[in-house]
């Protein structure tokens, strides 16, 4: 008996260890409900960033809070949505992401697309100081260059 709640006292300690990724919440109750969309709602992939790019501009500051934790849940899609949302103010957010050689290659490469797509200058000069940077980085860059990559697409999956 005393092993069994030796057990369980090491298990609810170590249950944030195993929790993996964290769902923030960032911003206040007034987003409360486009991130209960966002993470609880969503079962279709290609659409689960669609709350946050519907929510618009005034999300791109609780979404830049939310990216910067590299537990976040649903990262990559929060960070594609700062894309597809167009707003300037997300570039800081994203620059530091795409910078951040610590990061994993696929979240610089996200970071790259959102940049691309919020301001097609910039993100073509990140193209030629990141893309020989191997894997995903790599491939996005390539996308990049080779006009792949739609600006025209709201990357809404209902439209």
């Amino acid at each position: 008996m005393r092993h069994a709640l030796i057990l369980i006292v090491a298990l609810l300690v170590a249950q944030p260890c195993f929790a993996g990724e964290v769902a923030y919440r960032t911003g206040g109750a007034s987003f409360a409900g486009t991130w209960h969309a966002f993470y609880d709602l969503g079962d279709h992939e290609p659409e689960l960033d669609d709350p946050l790019i519907k929510r618009g501009p005034a999300m791109v500051p609780a979404i830049c809070e939310a990216v910067t934790h590299s537990d976040m849940k649903y990262r990559r899609y929060a960070v594609s949505a700062l894309g597809y949302i167009r707003d300037p103010e997300a570039l800081p957010c994203l620059e530091r992401i795409l910078r951040d050689e610590g990061e994993l290659d696929y979240f610089r490469g996200d970071a790259l697309e959102a940049i691309y797509r919020i301001n097609q200058q910039l993100g073509e000069r990140y193209v030629v100081e990141f893309g020989g940077r191997g894997g995903y980085l790599l491939l996005m860059a390539d996308l990049i260059s080779r006009g792949a990559v739609r600006i025209g697409d709201f990357g809404l999956g209902d439209d």
